[in-house]
């Protein structure tokens, strides 16, 4: 066990903001910090007999606001931990990526190569959201879906402002000006040199989109090559206020 010695951290973000990299590798490699994955466990069919915060010595996530609210994980854990009384006195990141890329990847993923959960309850949710999937062109999806992923991050934002510890951080920076990401991640958790060279060779995009991988593509701005003009177009105008909320060029 790792000495117990830093502030519990909380990581809250969404599906296809690279949360499986920090799930598997990243947030396993942190120094002080053990890393608690209540989603993964349940997720899993773990037995979890009682969801417990520690204030010291421990790294919760990731906490994905874009789980199905009638999954198991969301009612056992996601949602105890995204309300603003919860994480106003915690130390807490907060990871986004651009909307438009985010609608991009979740077709491709839960349409079809994202895995099926061994818990029956789960994996039936997972199903039906893939036959629906399956039924819609890239431009359809995108555009129905435009308003749900603008709820959560409407309740990230909600969470950030409630927090008085928050670091905000974007998928983008990740890809694109890693030393930018790092300089903000490393001013909360302590990462070796040999983990921070990990990252940035995992996270490196594809070259070649790989449509039958749970690792599409990487690539920011992705969904100008994906869409139609006019699909951006709708989808600037739906997701306007999160847009220049975050930071995203219209």
């Amino acid at each position: 066990m790792q000495t117990i010695t830093q502030e519990s951290v909380y990581f809250y973000t969404f599906h296809k903001c690279a949360s499986t990299l920090f799930a598997d590798y990243v947030l396993k490699n942190l120094q002080g910090l053990n890393h608690v994955d209540y989603a993964t466990q349940i997720y899993n069919g773990e037995e979890v007999e009682a969801i417990e915060f520690q204030r010291y010595g421990v790294f919760y996530g990731p906490i994905r606001l874009s789980v199905n609210p009638h999954s198991p994980v969301y009612k056992r854990f996601v949602s105890v931990a995204a309300e603003p009384e919860f994480v106003k006195d915690k130390l807490a990141i907060f990871f986004v990526r651009d909307p438009r890329d985010m609608l991009v990847s979740l077709y491709y993923s839960f349409g079809f190569t994202h895995g099926f959960s061994s818990v029956p309850e789960i994996r039936e949710q997972q199903a039906k959201l893939r036959r629906e999937i399956q039924t819609q062109t890239l431009d359809e999806y995108v555009i129905a879906g435009a308003g749900q992923v603008a709820g959560y991050f409407s309740q990230l934002q909600e969470l950030s402002r409630a927090c008085t510890r928050g670091t905000l951080l974007r998928y983008e920076d990740l890809v694109e000006d890693f030393d930018k990401f790092i300089e903000c991640f490393t001013s909360v958790v302590t990462l070796d040199q040999a983990v921070i060279d990990q990252i940035y060779q995992q996270s490196r995009p594809n070259q070649v989109e790989d449509t039958t991988s749970h690792r599409r593509s990487g690539q920011a701005a992705n969904y100008q090559d994906k869409l139609k003009e006019s699909t951006v177009a709708i989808l600037n105008q739906q997701l306007a206020g999160v847009l220049a909320s975050f930071g995203y060029t219209p």
